[in-house]
């Protein structure tokens, strides 16, 4: 399996994608939350107003019957108000409006007309375009929206600039009759003005929370990738390791010289880099024989050190594994032919310059060698490795305990 392969099966990876998720988790959380906050309460303060409205409304109505209603020449009530009761009904207007924050009232007749305002400009005149006014002077229901205004005057004639008004219509009722309406300015500014302060509290709470859950979760999966990963390392150490000597198995072995065959070939197309490989297959001499006169366990014993000393007669980056029985194969990038059999009977005199210990006793063990190298990937790998094990061949057939080469 490539380096690539694993890099997507990393715990690591998976943390990493978690942190990610998290972090746009909790900005996409405090946003939606953060939006849904501004609108509930910005609901609840326009309805709040149109309550007061509704209730101010039907507690004008009450007070002030005999100055709003005035009967026809055909006995119906109707909405009017006389010019000479202004004064007086402006000062009590005053006196329900302002508790409540309330800088403006109209007051229509069935026909639109504002027989009667605060701001007497605008008495007398015909509101025809009011879709609102029209929904409540047709279905009696009560209808309020939320406006900025840039400037308006408040009861005592005073401009105020950039003020939140919510514009209230409620119905005017003579029985089941609708006679009119009031039309209710009522000033949340104060209000609005406390939305920022409760969003950013209502939101850095979430934040604290999220922060707590997210981090919490964070570290158990980190601590469980940890785990997995040294899981995984450890399946990869078995999948790749000889289980008796500790070095490469065969199949792993191939795959890394796989790999460097295809580095050294990528090189040379992109670079013109010139490269050569080197192999040295190797078998210890004669070990059917240890087998039989020191028992298995010994020869397991002598497989272990032959190779961990041919694994120390190596640098950091050549590659030595187990080919199979008492096979051994080494790879050693960067080297060219001369250099390959020179490594090659350093690993030899490793191996039969020291005496190995059989069950207390020392016997000496050698091993035969075949070199053979590949330069710039010019030949198949498994080419290569033919003639290095048909090098080991020949150096068998000399009388062992010697490098041989094709």
């Amino acid at each position: 399996m490539s380096t690539g392969a694993f890099d997507k099966r990393d715990p690591y990876h998976l943390l990493k994608l978690f942190s990610v998720f998290s972090v746009a988790s909790v900005a996409a959380i405090l946003l939606l939350v953060g939006y849904g906050v501004y609108r509930i309460y910005s609901a609840e303060k326009i309805w709040d107003a149109e309550q007061d409205a509704v209730a101010v409304g039907e507690a004008i109505f009450e007070q002030e019957q005999k100055v709003l209603l005035k009967r026809g020449s055909d006995g119906r009530e109707r909405i009017q108000v006389e010019r000479e009761d202004f004064a007086a009904l402006d000062a009590r207007m005053r006196k329900y409006l302002r508790p409540f924050n309330m800088y403006k009232i109209k007051v229509f007749s069935s026909d639109k007309t504002i027989v009667y305002s605060t701001d007497h400009a605008i008495i007398g005149k015909l509101d025809s375009g009011n879709i609102k006014l029209d929904r409540v002077l047709q279905f009696g229901t009560v209808d309020s929206k939320l406006e900025e205004k840039d400037k308006v005057a408040d009861l005592a004639g005073e401009e105020r600039f950039n003020v939140d008004v919510v514009e209230t219509y409620l119905p005017i009722r003579a029985g089941e009759a609708i006679i009119g309406s009031f039309e209710v300015y009522v000033d949340v500014s104060q209000a609005r003005a406390q939305i920022p302060k409760v969003l950013t509290s209502s939101v850095a709470i979430l934040f604290a929370v999220l922060v707590v859950v997210f981090a919490g979760l964070y570290v158990l999966m980190r601590k469980g990738a940890l785990w997995l990963k040294q899981a995984q390392d450890e399946l990869r150490a078995l999948a790749a390791t000889d289980m008796l000597t500790g070095i490469f198995n065969r199949r792993h072995l191939l795959s890394r010289i796989q790999e460097e065959y295809s580095r050294m070939l990528r090189e040379r197309r992109q670079q013109s880099i010139k490269d050569a490989l080197g192999f040295v297959m190797m078998d210890i001499d004669h070990f059917k024989a240890i087998n039989d006169t020191y028992g298995h366990l010994v020869g397991d014993a002598i497989l272990c050190e032959v190779s961990a000393r041919l694994k120390r007669s190596l640098r950091a980056y050549d590659v030595v594994g187990r080919y199979g029985g008492e096979e051994f194969l080494a790879m050693l990038p960067h080297t060219d032919f001369e250099e390959a059999k020179n490594t090659a009977e350093r690993m030899r005199q490793a191996i039969c310059g020291t005496p190995f210990d059989a069950d207390g006793a020392s016997t000496g063990v050698t091993i035969s060698a075949g070199v053979s190298y590949s330069a710039n990937g010019g030949d198949d790998m498994y080419a290569a490795i033919r003639r290095a094990d048909e090098a080991l061949y020949q150096a068998k057939n000399a009388g062992r305990d010697r490098v041989a080469w094709v």
